[in-house]
């Protein structure tokens, strides 16, 4: 996990420029640095599940698309996921606030990467940030968890079929 959580320390050195940095850009890496430290941890997790080499696990990675985690973590985030097993699982609180913070990460990264009429205030880049390690500190409480397994899972491949 050590990516994620350089990203994550990155993320927070770029919320705070120093005199002279350009601030709209520290901000906006600062945006797109957080959610990709979120992104790289949700991954790098599910990929150790798979016990096999490092290529391959490198080669798994590169299967996780951006649109399919938003979707899943959305549906898990307003409730309405339904995981792998039968019964359901019920969807800890804890993992509920890491889908809600994967969903609004990726929302601002697009706005900061895209939306060039978007000016960024450092109270708002240091929510992203504060977010940010909530989620960390959230999943660290629930990775083991089963419906966690599930959320991974379901990360990679998306949502079950009815």
């Amino acid at each position: 996990m050590a990516i994620a959580e350089d990203l994550l320390a990155l993320a927070g050195r770029l919320a705070k420029p120093v005199t002279g940095e350009p601030e709209q850009a520290s901000f906006r890496r600062s945006i797109s640095t957080a959610y990709y430290a979120l992104f790289h941890l949700l991954v790098q997790d599910a990929v150790q599940i798979w016990s096999s080499s490092t290529s391959a696990q490198l080669a798994l990675e590169r299967r996780f698309e951006h649109r399919v985690m938003k979707d899943v973590s959305l549906a898990v985030a307003q409730g309405s996921w339904k995981g792998w097993t039968t019964p359901t699982i019920p969807i800890p609180a804890e993992l509920r606030s890491v889908a809600w913070a994967l969903v609004n990460l990726q929302r601002a990264r697009h706005q900061a990467d895209y939306d060039n009429a978007e000016l960024w205030g450092y109270s708002d880049v240091q929510a992203v940030v504060v977010d940010t390690h909530d989620a960390f500190d959230n999943w660290a409480k629930i990775r083991t968890h089963a419906a966690a397994n599930e959320y991974l899972l379901s990360l990679l491949i998306g949502s079950k079929r009815d």
